[in-house]
């Protein structure tokens, strides 16, 4: 018996030595493996947010003479501006694949990350590499922060507006397509300044109508004033119908668009150039895609109004009553109040329709100017 117990000394300690190596091993592939797991979740941020930004490229400067190479090079700003795990991203481990036809962006990410413990089974490094594709829909569902103010689908007619009235040569949006779409007219407008509010009376389309909406709001004070400078609090739907305001509100609208863009205004829009439909920062000369003069306003349907042309002359109803349809939304630059006009450039229309994702299958997302911008898987 003492003989086989010597024989048994150490067989113990050598099996715990072999379980500790083991264990160690797997703490060690697990950390490895949390580390990489983590980048990619990174990665995979990186390229959700490129993408957005390269889609958004559609929604914010639809006049570039090249949609693609502007789009690329959004998503690349964005993209090459972050790091995996701390590690910047190389240009060329990024590729941004547009799809101009259906308002979409592709961007692959790929890093290469170091490995600590598991070098024996990856290497001194593992690569990871991640995809995103983003979205800008045609079409709307309807849109929030809408200012108070409705824009005629007949507003840039050249011709009598009542021969205009339903004729899609001269409207933004054509209702007689499936579902409908934004005219060629429409996009030729884009850049174009317009009177967004008369101040006159003498220009009211009717009296006491200044081109003014009801939309309820639940902050205190003046809700008119307030929905301009800080906009309205509840969606405003696609074919549903909203009340005029009517009232010239010279004073609250003054106030409300001082308060919105400055007096003067925080930046100006960008009319020729690389930089063109872009807007620069008065104060430092930087220049964004976005600015607080970048409002949403309802385009109303001339064509379920049958009175407003009866006997070929536009004679828009009176009164409180009037309510006007939404069929789309006209996003633009408010430059401010000059005179007795409030004076916008037009920066882009959407219409309302389906907004259903093609091919692809929606993610995730949310609305951006009217237009929905979201993820989307694509088979």
């Amino acid at each position: 018996m003492r003989k086989a117990a010597d024989k048994e000394q150490g067989f113990v300690l050598v099996v715990v030595a072999l379980l500790l190596i083991a264990l160690v091993g797997f703490v060690a592939l697990g950390v490895d493996t949390g580390a990489l797991y983590s980048a990619r979740t990174s990665a995979q941020e990186i390229a959700d947010a490129a993408a957005l930004a390269g889609a958004f490229s559609y929604i914010s400067q639809p006049r570039a003479t090249d949609k693609a190479a502007t789009a690329i090079g959004n998503a690349l700003e964005v993209a090459l501006n972050n790091t995996v795990m701390g590690q910047p991203i190389d240009i060329a481990d990024v590729t941004v694949t547009p799809d101009v036809n259906n308002r979409r962006v592709t961007v692959a990410v790929r890093s290469a990350q170091p490995t600590y413990f598991a070098r024996a089974i990856w290497g001194n490094t593992a690569n990871i590499a991640v995809t995103a594709t983003a979205e800008a829909a045609a079409n709307s569902t309807g849109s929030s922060c809408v200012r108070p103010w409705f824009v005629p689908n007949t507003i840039f007619a050249t011709g009598p507006v009542c021969d205009a009235v339903c004729n899609p040569s001269q409207l933004l949006v054509d209702l007689t397509a499936d579902p409908p779409v934004v005219t060629p007219f429409g996009e030729a407008q884009i850049g174009r300044q317009f009177r967004l509010k008369p101040q006159n009376p003498q220009d009211a389309i009717a009296p006491g109508q200044f081109y003014a909406l009801d939309i309820p709001n639940d902050l205190q004070g003046d809700d008119y004033r307030n929905n301009i400078s800080t906009c309205t609090n509840a969606l405003v739907r696609c074919s549903d119908s909203y009340s005029v305001l009517t009232g010239n509100r010279v004073g609250p609208t003054r106030l409300g668009i001082r308060d919105l863009i400055g007096n003067p205004s925080r930046f100006e829009w960008i009319e020729d150039g690389p930089n063109a439909g872009l807007f620069r920062r008065v104060s430092d000369g930087k220049v964004f895609d976005i600015a607080d003069n970048v409002v949403v306003a309802p385009i109303w349907n001339t064509c379920a109004l049958a009175e407003f042309c009866v006997g070929g002359e536009p004679d828009f109803p009176q009164g409180t009553m009037v309510e006007l349809t939404v069929i789309g939304f006209a996003i633009f630059f408010l430059e401010g109040i000059d005179g007795d006009d409030v004076l916008a450039r037009l920066l882009n229309v959407s219409a309302c329709g389906n907004t259903g994702g093609g091919e692809g299958e929606g993610e995730e997302g949310g609305t951006v100017l009217s237009f929905p911008l979201r993820l989307v898987r694509v088979p």
